[in-house]
């Protein structure tokens, strides 16, 4: 893998981080004490517990290591994350953790916390940030464990259950925009702030970008180094994406890579932007809405995008295709 912008990883860990402690974790943890369904003892005596279930993220060694580390463990949070928030379920409405977060009222608001300006010290400042953010999630995982909510195994099943990401995921935000102009406005201006408060996960991701096909420009991706592609989106690239035959040619020549690889003829009047994906920023196609979709749901119209459309190379299918199975 490589990486042009070890900064911009660091500030994507640290914005992630603090977006899942202070918009999801922490607000329902203050909810439940207010609620009093657990309280601070709670927490407290759970830790000596949690600590033995928790790898805490080691500093020293070689820098890019690290942030790789800290990508995978910010993942694990997430997913944690994911986890009690499933558990508690009705316990804390979604306006219920709005509200903690301070997203109503400014003096409620939970704060991002300042970090050192170095890479190495911010480094090591997030090492720690992210052991502590874990030591709260698995005390409070405990504590919801004590008050017969849920089994310690049963926690462990689902933290050990990730289902990987498929193309759909891209799918479905897809059809969302298609059928919805300020969202799709808001994707293509910020793609990842976007996703994330949608619930996507793009720990790895530093920064997205999507790109949206019109009448006359049509956009395609790859990555000429390596196979660097937006996996939280649109899981495992597909085999031809990886190979050095598309990699070169859709450079060189992509107007005939796409005729030959993938029979598809770009009209003359339609300008050709290909977009080299790295380690630093990935990206994702937005491909023109298909005619004669109107009063199509979003499931509908999910089920007519593609891969190979949301990387450029392809179009979603026609509604007559879908209609009629």
């Amino acid at each position: 893998m490589h990486r042009e912008d070890i900064a911009a990883h660091i500030r994507s860990v640290e914005e992630d981080m603090e977006y899942w402690r202070t918009k999801r974790l922490e607000p329902r943890v203050i909810r439940l004490i207010r609620k009093g369904t657990i309280a601070f003892s709670d927490l407290i005596q759970a830790s000596t517990v949690a600590h033995s279930r928790i790898e805490e993220v080691k500093s020293g060694g070689d820098l890019e290591d690290r942030v790789a580390a800290l990508e995978i463990g910010l993942g694990k949070f997430i997913r944690g994350t994911e986890v009690a928030t499933s558990i508690i379920g009705s316990l804390v409405l979604v306006e219920e953790s709005r509200q903690e977060a301070g997203v109503y009222d400014k003096e409620a608001k939970l704060e991002h916390r300042e970090l050192s300006d170095g890479t190495t010290d911010r480094t090591s400042e997030l090492e720690e940030m992210l052991t502590g953010n874990m030591l709260l999630l698995q005390a409070l995982l405990i504590a919801l464990t004590k008050k017969g909510l849920v089994t310690l195994e049963k926690v462990d099943e689902m933290l050990a259950a990730t289902n990987p990401p498929r193309y759909e995921n891209g799918a479905r935000i897809v059809a969302k925009a298609w059928l919805d102009a300020e969202f799709r406005s808001r994707l293509v201006n910020d793609a990842k702030t976007t996703l994330r408060e949608l619930g996507f996960a793009l720990n790895r991701t530093p920064k997205l970008v999507v790109l949206e096909n019109t009448e006359f420009v049509r956009n395609v991706i790859v990555c000429t180094l390596c196979s660097c592609y937006p996996y939280e989106l649109l899981g495992n690239p597909p085999w031809w994406y990886k190979h050095d035959s598309y990699k070169q040619e859709i450079i060189t020549s992509p107007t005939k890579t796409l005729e030959e690889m993938f029979k598809l003829t770009v009209p003359a009047n339609v300008e050709l932007h290909v977009y080299d994906s790295t380690s630093d920023i990935r990206y994702m196609v937005l491909p023109r809405r298909p005619e004669r979709t109107e009063g199509m749901n979003e499931e509908m119209l999910a089920s007519l995008v593609t891969q190979e459309s949301l990387i450029g190379v392809g179009d979603p299918l026609k509604a007559a295709i879908v209609q009629s199975k």
